[in-house]
């Protein structure tokens, strides 16, 4: 019987979505992704990484995508 992880690190969360660490973090601070502590490591369960790909799935089908940060400040860390 093969079974699905019960929690992933932030690190896979980063690999399995396809988002940046900072992105992530940024989502966590926004409420919008629910993670848990182990020890001190950080993890989210899958459902709740589900969630937030739902949950930016459907404000994108609204015409709201999600931004973790403004572009502006893209722009500024490219010019450093």
């Amino acid at each position: 019987m093969k079974m699905e992880p019960l929690k992933l690190p932030l690190q896979v969360v980063a690999q399995v979505t396809g988002e940046s660490l900072p992105t992530i973090y940024a989502a966590m601070a926004a409420g919008h992704l629910q993670t848990f502590l182990c020890g001190r490591r950080r993890f989210a369960r899958p459902d709740a990484v589900r969630a937030w790909v739902d949950f930016m799935e459907a404000e994108s089908g609204k015409g709201k995508p999600v931004m973790y940060r403004p572009r502006s400040a893209e722009r500024q860390e490219r010019g450093r």
